[in-house]
């Protein structure tokens, strides 16, 4: 069965892929931002004008009724509104708008991600809200670096954060994390789901869980490559921007992605390896 089950999701993003190109010519032409084509500014000044932390984007606390996601980046969104703040009924050019903008992600990066996510969680016509993204085992996974894993036979993932497992990462790491620390982190989380006898990550979600270490560095490091303290706990904690955050000057792209998500694999395979 668990053969089958991997077998099942790599064909169904097979076709994910698929769709995702007869759509991509119409997603990226709806996603332009006038901010962004204003040839009065720089390349950096166009991109720091789509960030505001204040007035309409200020951080606001998800309320009654709100819903999010397990993933941080997109709960920082909704919580500063960049995309709706209730999470709910997100359309994938405004989706993909955002990761372009804010987070400066290429635009063929970002419309991937979101085919993906509307495609598999989501409604093509509707868009996507952010709770459906927790539907355990499709994308989501166990072993989340700060959140709990999902209950034996649930159809849906926590998607609250467990502060404890934030200060345990915070001891941890003093220092910050890098790519290593960030491997390693993963690595532990992922043999406390075979303490808690529970199956291993497929190798897909092991994929995903590698991506989105990746993506974290990406995103947060400050000039030294780590991603310091303070900004974990900003954004893994509280999802929100930190006070320091700037939109990455280079563009992430996918293939750079899938570069870091590589090494942080391989880091993850010697830490194993030295622990068995």
């Amino acid at each position: 069965m668990f053969l089958s089950t991997t077998s099942n999701l790599h064909t169904l993003f097979k076709s994910l892929i698929v769709a995702l190109l007869s759509s991509l010519p119409s997603l990226l032409s709806a996603i332009r931002n006038p901010l962004l084509d204003d040839p009065s500014q720089s390349e950096q000044q166009r991109r720091q004008h789509s960030l505001s932390l204040n007035g309409e984007h200020a951080f606001i606390t998800p309320g009654l009724g709100d819903v999010r996601s397990p993933c941080p980046a997109l709960n920082t969104l909704a919580n500063h509104g960049y995309i709706n703040r209730s999470g709910k009924g997100i359309s994938a050019s405004s989706l993909i708008s955002a990761l372009t903008s804010i987070y400066h992600l290429s635009s063929p990066f970002a419309a991937t991600l979101v085919a993906g996510g509307v495609l598999c969680c989501g409604n093509v016509a509707k868009g996507i809200s952010l709770d459906a993204l927790a539907q355990h085992n499709k994308i989501e996974h166990d072993a989340s670096l700060v959140h709990d894993n999902a209950l034996s036979g649930a159809k849906f993932a926590p998607t609250q954060v467990n502060l404890t497992l934030v200060d345990e990462l915070l001891r941890t790491y003093p220092g910050g994390m890098g790519i290593n620390e960030l491997a390693q982190a993963r690595m532990q989380r992922e043999m406390s789901t075979f303490k808690e006898k529970r199956l291993n990550l497929n190798a897909f979600h092991e994929e995903i869980g590698h991506g989105e270490a990746a993506l974290m560095w990406l995103l947060m490091k400050d000039a030294t490559n780590v991603v310091n303290t303070k900004t974990l706990r900003q954004f893994l904690g509280k999802e929100t921007f930190p006070s320091t955050y700037t939109i990455p000057d280079e563009e992430i792209s996918l293939q750079k992605a899938k570069e870091v998500s590589a090494e942080v694999g391989n880091i993850m395979k010697k830490v194993k390896t030295s622990i068995v």
